[in-house]
């Protein structure tokens, strides 16, 4: 849209004004009125048309996408330890479009008005968890080995592992920790009678697997199981390698 603005200017005062001048610089009476044929010469030499000088406005409609950004949401997270925290979701920004009605003036926006908004794809939060399990303190000194030799024969027999396969895993926990349920490696983390690396897996068979060895025999009989299928499987790795 495009507005022009013009300003005129009176001729009859204008000519009034200068007439009166006129007849005063002539010696002419003031007061007597020109002839006919006076006025219609000083009309066409002392009068022309004015025009101001026309303001060029201009309303455009202008689209632009925005962006929306995301926020963060914090849940607490018992599986970890406490003072930790950890992006399980990331954040996504979002996007909307804005449209503007701009007043242009002469070429130069003078007013910029937003018209409407429309979003095109919701943000998606940032999902952080905060940690909440609190590490249990590793104990220090030999704990009864015995007693715990004891709990771990009966243990592995309730899966069948008599004879020569307790043998075996007599020999093979025997090297790692002299079955000492406070065993720790404070070098690599390994904890415990199996030496779990680091001590910390030993919590999928109970928060105590610290301090029990209860706990700790029945996750180290299910690590066997599961990645060497018997103790002596296992036992014959680490006279290989030297660990299992």
């Amino acid at each position: 849209m495009r507005v022009r603005t013009a300003q005129g200017v009176i001729a009859t005062a204008a000519v009034g004004a200068f007439a009166f001048g006129s007849f005063a610089s002539v010696g002419v009476n003031a007061f007597a009125a020109p002839t006919a044929e006076e006025a219609e010469a000083i009309t066409a030499t002392t009068l022309a048309p004015v025009e101001a000088a026309a303001a060029d406005i201009e309303i455009v409609t202008e689209t632009k996408e925005v962006a929306i950004e995301h926020g963060s949401v914090e849940k607490q997270d018992s599986s970890e330890e406490k003072g930790t925290e950890k992006v399980v979701t990331e954040g996504e920004d979002g996007t909307m479009l804005v449209s503007y009605n701009v007043t242009v003036k002469d070429g130069v926006e003078v007013e910029r008005e937003e018209a409407m908004s429309v979003v095109v794809e919701e943000p998606v939060d940032e999902v952080v968890a905060i940690g909440t399990r609190t590490a249990p303190k590793i104990p220090t000194g030999v704990s009864n080995s015995g007693t715990n030799r004891a709990i771990g024969k009966e243990l592995a027999a309730a899966r069948g592992w008599t004879g020569d396969q307790w043998n075996c895993l007599n020999a093979l926990w025997t090297r790692e920790s002299g079955w000492n349920s406070n065993a720790h490696n404070s070098s690599s983390g390994a904890h415990g009678i199996p030496q779990a690396l680091p001590g910390s897996k030993m919590a999928s068979a109970g928060s105590d697997w610290a301090t029990n060895p209860a706990t700790q025999i029945k996750w180290g009989l299910g690590y066997i199981s599961g990645r060497y299928g018997t103790p002596c499987a296992a036992w014959g790795h680490s006279e290989r390698i030297g660990w299992y």
